[in-house]
């Protein structure tokens, strides 16, 4: 069975308070994978769920378990 062809690729991140995200592109732009990790639905057992962001985007407010 063949080998599957190397292509170019690069990945874009986003890094906010409320989750990751990850998307790769080949050359042309194509999209071919993206993810994403959401804290509060994906990290519970770390127990840092956002209860309230203030409307000026930088006050995030934690209730610890």
């Amino acid at each position: 069975m063949a080998e599957p062809a190397a292509r170019s690729c690069c990945l874009g991140w986003d890094f906010s308070t409320q989750q990751v995200k990850v998307v790769a592109v080949d050359a042309e732009l194509n999209v071919f994978y993206e993810d994403s990790v959401h804290f509060d639905r994906d990290l519970l057992e770390f127990g840092a769920a956002v209860e309230h962001l203030e409307d000026d985007r930088a006050t995030i407010l934690l209730v610890p378990e």
